[in-house]
């Protein structure tokens, strides 16, 4: 046995098997790492396999160039949507003030204050055409459904609709019940009571809608609201001071008068954001049934001697009375965007404002008589719009 043994350590090494690229592709592979417990890795796996990292130690190694290099590259998408949605709030807001609000309630003031100049110089020409005024808005205002059947507004994201629909009609009729109330209460209330003391009874309709609508939404009114509100009737009563009257029947006319608004607000609110029912076809089912509900009012007026005495008259009436039949069509689509933007609060208290700015235009293009206490009171207001869009409508 002892003789054996040297003859098994003579026998000579055996060779590989191995064909020739198996050796030089193991000859020409990494060396082992020492923190990698030496092991060699085998000739059939790929290079990339045994050269890659893992994740974290890679990103801990990076540069950072690097790493801004890869977030960039790897989320093109949201570093563009973020910048985009940066750009936008830059362009919706100025200092402080979201430009989407205000910009529909400026809409709806200078189309206000353009018909209430308007009429009145038309009126100024030729008073009975006072009493055609409103039918004629309305009148007008279906004719909105021509150029929208032909596709003419689809630049002003007013479609095509149909010029009756039963379903829809319905769900409208409020509102066109609720603006009749308001015409007919602030026109009997009129022949009752002077015209600043209407004006002082309506500016409380502005406090009663923000009132109801923070009792529904369950808010706390600021105190500079409350302040701009009080500021706005006190304006109201100084301007309206010598002027001031007081009569039973004429007060429950404005008090429906301003209960209607509210409702009529508030119905507008509702179906707009639960009947899913565009502007421009609330705006013409609306204007349909006030149409209607008109007809009374202009049953004891001499139709054919009015319009006979309204076309003897210079162009620029004409001009003028004509466009008034447009403006009701902006000032409908301005109110409802305004309400749908901002609130009920917000609009009534624009309308009520707005008669500051039509007041000194008045003075200014007619030559209105200068009282001091009217123009004490329009200051007053003027401080309580300011106080109501910088403190509280902010």
């Amino acid at each position: 046995s002892k003789g054996v043994l040297p003859a098994v350590r003579a026998m000579p090494p055996r060779r590989s098997k191995s064909p020739a690229p198996a050796r030089r592709a193991s000859r020409g592979a990494r060396s082992p790492s020492p923190g990698r417990g030496g092991k060699s890795p085998s000739a059939g796996k790929s290079p990339k396999k045994r050269s890659s990292r893992s994740p974290a130690r890679s990103r801990e190694n990076a540069s950072p160039a690097a790493k801004q290099g890869r977030v960039i590259g790897s989320m093109p998408s949201v570093v563009k949507a973020s910048g985009r949605g940066r750009k936008g709030k830059e362009e919706q807001s100025v200092l402080g003030v979201d430009l989407g609000k205000v910009i529909p309630c400026v809409c709806y003031a200078t189309s206000s204050a353009y018909m209430t100049l308007t009429q009145k110089y038309v009126v100024m020409s030729l008073k009975e055409v006072k009493s055609i005024f409103l039918f004629y808005q309305n009148f007008a205002a279906l004719f909105l459904f021509f150029p929208a059947y032909f596709g003419w507004l689809k630049r002003f994201n007013i479609t095509r609709y149909d010029f009756w629909d039963t379903k829809v009609a319905l769900r409208v009729l409020p509102l066109g019940i609720t603006y009749t109330v308001m015409l007919y209460s602030s026109n009997y209330a009129l022949s009752l009571l002077t015209v600043p003391m209407v004006s002082v009874l309506k500016n409380l309709g502005p406090i009663l809608i923000t009132v109801t609508e923070a009792y529904m939404d369950e808010k706390t009114l600021s105190r500079y609201t409350l302040i701009s509100m009080v500021m706005l009737v006190l304006g109201s009563l100084v301007a309206g001071f010598n002027d001031l009257k007081y009569d039973t029947i004429g007060y429950l006319s404005m008090f429906f008068n301003v209960s209607t608004n509210l409702l009529h607000v508030q119905l507008t609110k509702y179906i707009q954001k639960s009947g899913g029912i565009k502007k421009e076809v609330v705006l013409h089912y609306q204007s349909v049934f006030m149409c209607i509900l008109l007809l009374p009012l202009l049953a004891g007026q001499n139709i054919p001697l009015i319009l006979s005495k309204l076309m003897m008259q210079d162009l620029d009436v004409l001009v003028a009375f004509l466009s008034t039949g447009i403006n009701g069509i902006v000032i409908a689509l301005c109110s409802m965007w305004c309400i749908e933007k901002t609130s009920g609060s917000t609009y009534s208290m624009v309308g009520a404002l707005n008669k500051i700015p039509s007041s000194i235009l008045g003075l200014i293009i007619f030559n209105d008589p200068i009282d001091v206490l009217n123009l004490l009171g329009v200051a007053i207001g003027l401080l309580g719009g300011i106080v109501f869009t910088f403190g509280g409508g902010r």
